[in-house]
């Protein structure tokens, strides 16, 4: 069952928060190597069907009104 911001403690923020963040440096190592390298493996490769479906719950609620404003976020992560 998913959470809400206001439902994480702090603890689960952090993580989350840092398991995100992990991830985007991820790929854009992979992106900057690849553009270093002129390596096209990317291009043969599928995405993983984790990221198929986070990317798919993300558009759902996004498209459903799911989401939360900027300012609001900044101030749950102030508490």
């Amino acid at each position: 069952m998913a959470k809400t911001l206001a439902e994480l403690s702090p603890n689960e923020f952090e993580r989350l928060l840092e398991q995100t963040i992990d991830n985007r440096l991820r790929v854009w190592l992979i992106q900057l190597m690849d553009a270093l390298t002129g390596s096209d493996v990317e291009e043969q490769a599928a995405f993983k069907p984790e990221f198929t479906d986070s990317l798919r719950r993300s558009l759902e609620q996004a498209a459903s009104g799911e989401s939360i404003e900027l300012e609001a976020f900044r101030k749950e992560i102030k508490r």
